[in-house]
């Protein structure tokens, strides 16, 4: 479906709709995924439904799988949700899963990523002991699928979610994107695990979500076409701030290692979002009490901007550089040339700032 055909989303009446919903807290609901450098993926899905009243147990997809067996058998819960950020770890998470039933778990399992949100139909023919997959951002799908588990509803009628029928795999309604961001609750994150970087206290953030280019080799941009929405959504400054004010006032924070697939840099509406950002970490007395790091592209690389960006805090920026080559960019589509990018890295040398980059 084109774009435009797409309805405009609200989430402002889903999230309302959300807090109205009947619901049977009692049960716990378990997510198991990767949890090295904290998964703000699963911390999300797992504060928006203790937002809403349930309790839920995170575990860590590397624990041996007796243990993960042993955790959901004595949770009884109402539902398992399993984050399969890589597709190479398919096979792993099956394994998971079937020992999962053949421990006696008969709850629903659900499956969620970007590999099972764009290939459901491939998902569920290769984990059969899985009974839905949720598509897209799951907040909402994941809240609504909890919701009608417990009060003994039809889960097959959520938006958001692909399942399998004798006659094949069926997708629902899909949910759009959420709009506003500042919506959700900070994620949870695990405070005990050791996520020191030479003795300061680090941690992951976000400060938007999508990814407004078309690189050929990367999923991210295919991931939130493929849903109605805005493809890109930024949290407000003041917002992103306020959370790392939190973070460094609770929990000693002082490093912050933003996981934006492209930090809102590029172009006059994110320079001044940026600039906008750096005034509150101003405001917010952060300036010379933490650093950040970013990833971003070489042509949001700009000397002015980084200058300021430095001087409150910025200290590390990943770019995906991808070839040597002008050949080798036009092939991955980056739409960038070899000079830009030794451009921006001669720029990052002049300003000051800290850089690493990466090739396909």
């Amino acid at each position: 479906m084109p774009r435009s055909a797409f309805p405009a989303p609200d989430d402002g009446a889903d999230v309302a709709e959300a807090a109205r919903r009947p619901r049977d807290t009692r049960r716990r609901v378990v997510l198991v995924g990767f949890q090295r450098q904290a998964n703000l993926g699963l911390g999300y899905l797992a504060s928006f439904l203790r937002h809403h009243g349930y309790t839920v147990d995170v575990l860590d997809c590397e624990r041996p799988a007796s243990e993960i067996v042993q955790a959901v058998r004595d949770a009884d819960p109402v539902l398992v949700g399993l984050s399969l950020i890589f597709q190479f770890y398919v096979e792993r998470f099956r394994a998971v899963i079937r020992a999962l039933r053949e421990g006696g778990v008969g709850c629903h399992v659900t499956l969620g990523g970007h590999f099972p949100s764009l290939s459901p139909e491939q998902v569920l023919a290769l984990v059969p002991e899985c009974d839905s997959v949720v598509r897209f951002e799951g907040e909402l799908t994941l809240l609504e699928l909890v919701d009608t588990l417990g009060t003994g509803g039809d889960w097959r009628a959520v938006r958001g979610l692909a399942y399998r029928m004798p006659h094949g795999t069926v997708r629902t309604a899909t949910r759009p994107l959420l709009r506003d961001l500042d919506r959700l609750p900070y994620p949870d994150r695990d405070f005990s695990r050791d996520n020191s970087v030479l003795g300061r206290q680090a941690m992951p953030l976000l400060a938007s979500r999508g990814c407004a280019r078309d690189c050929a080799f990367c999923s991210i941009h295919v991931f939130y076409r493929s849903a109605p929405g805005r493809i890109v959504r930024t949290r407000r400054p003041a917002a992103v701030v306020r959370e790392m004010r939190w973070l460094h006032a609770e929990h000693g924070v002082t490093i912050f290692l933003f996981q934006d697939d492209d930090f809102p840099l590029y172009g006059p509406v994110w320079r001044r979002w940026a600039m906008e950002f750096v005034d509150e970490l101003h405001r917010a007395g952060l300036v010379g009490r933490v650093i950040w790091k970013i990833s971003c592209r070489a042509d949001a690389v700009d000397a002015e901007l980084f200058s300021h960006l430095r001087a409150a805090g910025m200290y590390l920026v990943y770019m995906g550089l991808e070839s040597g080559t002008d050949a080798g960019l036009a092939t991955l589509h980056k739409r960038m040339s070899v000079e830009q990018n030794l451009r921006a890295v001669e720029t990052l040398k002049q300003v000051g700032v800290l850089f690493q980059f990466g090739f396909m």
